[in-house]
């Protein structure tokens, strides 16, 4: 399929301001996308129009539906006069007049309706003009049945060179948004990938920001895209290098006109709605079923499901940086390793999953140096909201120290080093020991996970000793209150009851709010010996007395990320019942659990390792187990 590219660059108005570098910016960016090395847009296939009319744009649009049958992108650019008129954005040819603008402008409307007739899988649509961004400020009119197709059956990308308010400035060389783009293709700026292609998305985010950093806020360009069919490239990467594994970008899009691409297509209004809602509903618990729906949808289809959720991957990511949950990144990749899951055994969903665990390492290391950082500079920055913190603290702490856990777990998968990682965890460690080491733990069953990640990735006599403090204060909680914890995703409604029911050792109140059996008890016993606290647990097990305890075993770890877990063995235990000490729970667990995850050929695969364990931290309701097997 054909990469078609459509250059406009007005200068010679009838009614309007003449301009002086719109022309010479178009065929800036003509040169540049379809001539070089490194270009993906054949210049049979880049069209440039200078100073048309509106009935010579029609022309050609009507001119390039007539040429191609199917285009895989089709890339728009404009540069020139804009305008709002009417809730719509209009695009200023050389006949508009700025007292006609809805009956004389181009509306941008007008153009997705030629899109549309295109079937082409992906456009990139960029305006360096005024008030472009009154453009994207008005999506929800712009993306309407009626504007973008009933079916919204193309993904879009966008840049666009200046807000609502403001205008599109010039120098003597071109107008802003065009030079920025230009430095990127040429390498002067660098996107930070090394993928061998970019999208419209990598290319104009370093661009925007270097707008905004010339004219000093004066010009704010905005970056926005959904990719429907995956990666849809634009232009090779001057930074590109040999090691794709790191980086998501190297998996090729999807066909519209393929079964994959028609199973996309055809439900796509659900990825838009996805699309547009507001960041703090970007959650695991959001994204999971919506995007489940298409991954069904690709199951029988090869290689698909892979190159759908990396180009969702990117779509999204960029939205987590104005997201109040510092963790929302790391959560999105997880997520999306873990709608991977069924399909490890892949080569592209594999392939997919290896560049999110190298983007989660990554983003793991970031934010613990971050939380290292605001700690030594303010002790108390964990703490968040008074009261409540009695409840949400331990799990807050627990929740960071589990991802760093994961991502340890997740080097060693990836066979890289761990050492960036350790240094950031010895610091952290440090400060928790001595800011937060009686409210580490203890709280939930919401903790479990994390903890198994954390706890079998480091080693007994690393960290300061955080391992034992963790382990023993589980033991203290879990025997004050006779082995129950919260139960998991326990209601803001139910927080104040159940930290009343702890206190005044409520036993009706704490069994109505608590989870039973309890998989943190079951870890705790099993993990205890390698902090040589058996002996120490095995004299308070009586305070433990007809407890129960259970460790859920999948049949096939490639289950592990669906909502319900149907096919499995819940191994349940009961202290007073056959289980006496420790080694009773050790001994089932060497000679039922082990050998059944040892039946699991999926956890021979890396991909599937790693989809788990990030399936066991975006729901908490599951625990890694087979991480505890490795030791």
């Amino acid at each position: 399929m054909a990469r078609v590219l459509l250059c406009i660059g007005c200068d010679a108005y009838q009614s309007l301001n003449k301009l002086s570098g719109a022309e010479r910016d178009a065929l800036s960016i003509r040169t540049a996308l379809s001539t070089g090395p490194l270009s993906s847009i054949q210049p049979a296939d880049a069209y440039l129009l200078h100073s048309p009319a509106r009935h010579q744009l029609d022309a050609t649009l009507l001119e390039i539906q007539d040429k191609y049958d199917e285009i895989e992108s089709f890339t728009l650019f404009f540069a020139g006069h804009g305008g709002e008129a009417n809730d719509s954005y209009f695009l200023c040819v050389s006949d508009t007049r700025a007292d006609r603008l809805s009956t004389t402008g181009f509306a941008i409307s007008r153009l997705f309706e030629y899109f549309n007739e295109l079937k082409a899988a992906h456009c990139n649509v960029i305006i360096d003009a005024c008030n472009a961004g009154g453009m994207v400020s008005n999506l929800g009119i712009l993306l309407k049945p009626e504007v973008i197709g009933k079916a919204k059956t193309f993904g879009v990308s966008f840049f666009v060179s200046s807000a609502a308010d403001q205008y599109a400035g010039e120098t003597s060389h071109g107008g802003y948004g065009t030079l920025a783009l230009l430095k990127v293709l040429d390498g002067e700026i660098d996107t930070g990938s090394r993928a061998s292609m970019l999208d419209l998305l990598d290319i104009g985010r370093p661009a925007a920001q270097y707008v905004s950093e010339q004219t000093q806020g004066g010009q704010m360009p905005s970056v926005w895209g959904v990719n429907l069919y995956g990666h849809m490239p634009l232009f090779g990467n001057p930074h590109a290098t040999d090691n794709p594994t790191s980086s998501l970008l190297g998996i090729t899009g999807i066909s519209p006109a393929s079964p994959a691409g028609q199973a996309i297509s055809s439900h796509s209004a659900e990825l838009y709605t996805l699309m547009f809602a507001p960041e703090h509903d970007l959650t695991p618990q959001r994204l999971f079923p919506v995007l489940t729906k298409f991954v069904d949808r690709l199951a029988d289809t090869p290689n698909s499901v892979g190159a759908f959720i990396g180009g969702i991957w990117q779509s999204l990511e960029k939205s987590t940086g104005r997201h109040a949950n510092s963790f929302s990144r790391v959560e999105l990749s997880a997520t999306c390793v873990a709608l991977l899951l069924q399909s490890s055994q892949n080569s592209t969903s594999r392939d997919c999953i290896v560049g999110l665990a190298h983007e989660i390492v990554a983003e793991v290391e970031h934010l613990l140096w971050d939380i290292v950082n605001g700690l030594r500079e303010n002790p108390g920055s964990l703490c968040r909201h008074g009261i409540p913190d009695l409840f949400y603290l331990p799990q807050r702490i627990s929740r960071i120290l589990g991802w760093a856990g994961a991502a340890v777990h997740l080097v060693r998968e990836l066979g890289i080093s761990d050492a960036p990682l350790r240094e950031a965890l010895e610091h952290l460690s440090s400060l928790l020991l001595e800011h937060y080491a009686s409210t580490c733990a203890g709280m939930s069953e919401d903790e479990a996970p994390y903890w198994a990640a954390f706890l079998t990735a480091i080693k007994t006599d690393e960290l300061n000793g955080l391992g034992e403090l963790v382990v023993s204060t589980l033991i203290n909680a879990l025997v004050e209150h006779d082995g129950r914890l919260a139960r998991p995703l326990l209601s803001a409604e139910d927080v104040y009851g159940y930290l009343k029911a702890r206190a005044d050792k409520d036993p009706a109140e704490l069994k109505r709010l608590s989870s039973s059996p309890s998989e943190t008890l079951a870890l705790v016993l099993l993990i205890s010996g390698r902090h040589s606290l058996e002996e120490e647990l095995d004299y308070t097990l009586l305070s433990l007395d007809h407890a129960h305890l259970k460790i859920f075993l999948p049949q096939s770890y490639l289950e592990f990320s669906q909502p319900f877990v149907r096919n499995g063995i819940n191994h349940v235990f009961q202290i007073g019942q056959k289980v006496w000490t420790v080694a009773d729970v050790a001994k089932r667990w060497e000679e039922a659990c082990k050998p059944q995850m040892g039946h699991d050929t999926s956890l021979r695969n890396p991909a599937t390792r790693i989809g788990a364990i990030c399936a066991s931290l975006i729901f908490p309701d599951r625990v890694p187990w087979f991480l505890l097997s490795d030791q």
